[in-house]
């Protein structure tokens, strides 16, 4: 098993500040809790950052990324690209951020889309490789949150994050680094597994998306929605995601 986070023995809810858990469910060595307060489910102990990150940028090297490969690369523009599209109205004319950007396939759809400045965030060196080279009008930074704390990448009037919230092993970390990073007023659309939605299985551990150390942590529409009041956006609403497994959201900075 990966190595624990230092946090591990006084688990606390990121969410609503609970500390009341209660025993989830138990898959590949990991168990889970569930807030006693508010839902929110996540893995205890949890791997730490240092080792998600590793095994994140290993399973980039594993699948063969380089500077002129991607994996289906034609239908990952094609999506990113309609992605974009979908979200120009938030998009037209603002400084944008893809956070978790992989091969930049999303962030080059916002250039597309008429984005001021297109920007791309990502710890995997290989995907952040293969953007550079196939979408050299956007920009692209390699590294973990840590590293670009601090306005070291300025701030933006829209961010992405797709499919990342639920890697991450400080939760708090991730939406001050949000904060941190969102002019006010700015819109930020999350996409990430719905603990409650209809696809998954009355045996939780069943379900092909519970699947430690690939993902620590699940939400539903309100355990999200109340972690994002938390930390100063409001919710705008939520994206229909076709009877797929993914709960998508926007919220806006508050001012």
């Amino acid at each position: 098993m990966t190595t624990s986070s230092p946090n591990a023995k006084e688990p606390r809810c990121p969410v609503c500040s609970g500390s009341a858990m209660a025993p989830y469910g138990d898959k590949d060595g990991y168990s889970f809790l569930s807030c006693s307060d508010c839902g929110y489910v996540f893995c205890h102990p949890r791997p730490s950052q240092q080792a998600l990150d590793e095994m994140h940028a290993e399973q980039g090297g594993s699948d063969g990324i380089r500077a002129d490969y991607y994996p289906k690369a034609p239908s990952r523009a094609r999506r990113g690209l309609m992605n974009a599209f979908k979200l120009v109205r938030y998009v037209f004319g603002q400084r944008v951020l893809d956070l978790g950007c992989g091969g930049g396939f999303v962030v080059g759809g916002f250039k597309r889309a008429f984005a001021r400045e297109a920007v791309g965030l990502d710890i995997n060196p290989n995907a952040i490789e293969y953007a550079r080279a196939h979408y050299s009008d956007c920009t692209f930074h390699c590294g973990t949150l840590d590293d670009f704390k601090g306005g070291r990448i300025g701030t933006f009037g829209f961010v992405y994050s797709s499919e990342v919230i639920e890697h991450v092993e400080n939760v708090e970390a991730y939406m001050n680094f949000l904060a941190e990073i969102t002019q006010p007023g700015a819109v930020v659309f999350i996409t990430t597994p719905d603990i409650a939605g209809e696809q998954v299985p009355d045996v939780v551990t069943d379900w092909d998306l519970f699947s430690p150390p690939l993902h620590i942590q699940f939400f539903n529409e309100d355990t999200l929605t109340r972690l994002f009041v938390r930390f100063g956006f409001t919710p705008i609403k939520r994206v229909p995601d076709r009877g797929g497994p993914g709960l998508k959201m926007l919220f806006r900075k508050d001012a």
